[in-house]
């Protein structure tokens, strides 16, 4: 090929949906945070909606808001239930095209204080169910001999510590490991597997259920004004759209990496009180030098 050789390329069609004709799971679907902007972004951008949840009442709340779209219920710790959800969902949806792994749980306590129990319900969840619904996942696009889409919810905090959160961040960091392996051996099949780490990401108000808890506001305030670069509250839209963005072909070449949605938290060194004390420290010992 010379070196001003035209190349043809395949195009992508901007004016459709990023999603229409795509069919996506979202296990943790009935969630009221990052689930609840998942599935807005989704099913907005086109795709066929399949919901996942634990609860039958909170599954049929969650579709009764998304027209077209089906539920099933299943405990993604387990292999067999996760057989029979991929199984439901085809007979529902028909062929998957996309999966989305929110399903999971938190754990806020010091390390050495966790439970056998405890540290059990957390991996099961937030990395075993990951890595079983994603082979599920797996083994039917290929043998199908189609190509689709994995995005996993890991966290900010797979990167970067904060006690006493450590079995959740070593979970959600064991998930962007898996998010890399799932990538490189997937590749060569078609099957791309990408994973979004948000940052702190309230509860929809109005979907909020009796016993959730509600974020402190002067907390929030503090957080988004002197944490993050951008002083905004991270929606669960926000996630949603990036989730959308890693399923659709308008991120055909990208797989194996995260996409931090965090408003530039983990952008900076210092939070804000911190930067300004040390331009004021800065500024004097300049001014002292120079006098």
């Amino acid at each position: 090929m010379g070196r001003y050789d035209v190349i043809e390329v395949e195009s992508v069609d901007h004016q459709q949906r990023q999603l229409d004709g795509h069919t996506v799971l979202v296990t943790g679907g009935t969630g009221a945070a990052i689930g609840s902007g998942v599935c807005t972004a989704v099913h907005e951008a086109g795709a066929r909606l399949v919901v996942n949840g634990l609860s039958q009442n909170e599954v049929q709340a969650t579709v009764s808001r998304y027209p077209g779209s089906v539920g099933v219920v299943a405990d993604v710790s387990k292999p067999d239930e996760v057989e029979r959800m991929f199984a439901e969902a085809s007979r529902l949806a028909g062929p998957l095209t996309g999966l989305v792994n929110n399903a999971g749980v938190g754990l806020v306590r010091p390390m050495t204080e966790v439970t056998e129990v405890q540290f059990d319900h957390v991996v099961g969840i937030d990395y075993r169910g990951v890595w079983l619904t994603s082979r599920a996942f797996a083994r039917d696009v290929v043998a199908r001999g189609g190509t689709g889409a994995i995005v996993n919810v890991s966290s900010v905090h797979a990167a970067q510590a904060v006690g006493p959160y450590g079995v959740y961040a070593s979970a959600k960091a064991a998930v962007e490991g898996l998010t890399r392996g799932f990538a490189v051996d997937l590749g060569p099949s078609g099957v791309r597997c990408n994973a979004i780490a948000p940052g702190y990401v309230p509860t929809d108000p109005t979907l909020r259920r009796p016993g959730m808890r509600v974020p402190d506001a002067e907390w929030l305030a503090l957080h988004t004004g002197s944490e993050q670069a951008l002083p905004r509250v991270i929606e669960p839209i926000d996630c949603g759209w990036a989730v959308a963005f890693l399923l659709s072909d308008h991120s055909r070449c990208i797989t194996g990496q995260v996409l931090t949605v965090d408003a530039g938290l983990t952008a900076r060194l210092y939070n804000a009180d911190t930067s300004e004390r040390l331009a004021a420290r800065r500024g004097t010992a300049h001014g002292e030098a120079s006098s």
